[in-house]
Formats: structure tokens, sequence, C-alpha cells
């Protein structure tokens, strides 16, 4: 079974915001390219900025979802940071699809 990947922030790393958004965003660009893709990407907490209007990497998690990639993005997280309407890619989830996600056979890769 392909890897989850479950990302909780808009940037990786800390202390330098500037850098942590060009490493998920040419984090976001390599997976989509791998040829290894995963099963889905959950994005949960700060990350569902990642699937709303103005993110870099609308075009790689729409190449995703092309390639057969499920992209799920919180919708309580989305509601609570205000930004229902500003979904662009991907589908709402709830907390029992990620769990349902997490708890299936394979690996789930965090980002947090």
């Amino acid at each position: 079974m392909a890897k989850r990947v479950l990302i909780t922030t808009d940037s990786i790393g800390r202390h330098d915001d500037a850098l942590g958004r060009v490493l998920m965003r040419n984090f976001v660009y390599s997976v989509a390219r791998d040829a290894n893709r995963p099963a889905a990407i959950m994005l949960m907490h700060e990350g569902v900025r990642l699937a709303c209007d103005g993110s870099e990497v609308l075009d790689d998690l729409g190449l995703l979802i092309e390639q057969g990639s499920a992209v799920k993005v919180c919708g309580t997280c989305l509601d609570y940071l205000g930004l229902s309407d500003e979904l662009a890619v991907g589908e709402v989830g709830t907390m029992l699809d990620g769990v349902a996600a997490m708890l299936a056979d394979g690996d789930v890769l965090t980002i947090a």
C-alpha cells in the first residue's frame, strides 16, 4: 500500500518562515513528480493553507490529484482559520476520514 502524507504546517522547520515556505514548496513539488506518489495527502492545522487560494503549491497538489493521489483538507481547520471559502484544490475531509487513513495498513509520513 502506498504511503500517506500528513502535513500540519505550511512551512518546514522553525525560526525562518521564508525558508520554511521554500522548503515546503520544494517538498510538494518533488512529491508530485516522484514515481512513488502517496495514496493521499492529508492537510490539517496550518497545512490547510497549502490547498487555499494564493498557495504556491496548488498546481502541484492538482498534479497529485490528476495522478491518482487524494488530497484531503480538514474541514474543522478550514472553518477555524476562516478559510472555508478559500479552498482551491482537494476535498474537505473529516476527522473520521483522517483517522481511517492514519490507521489503515501502510506508513504515514508526518510533516509537522
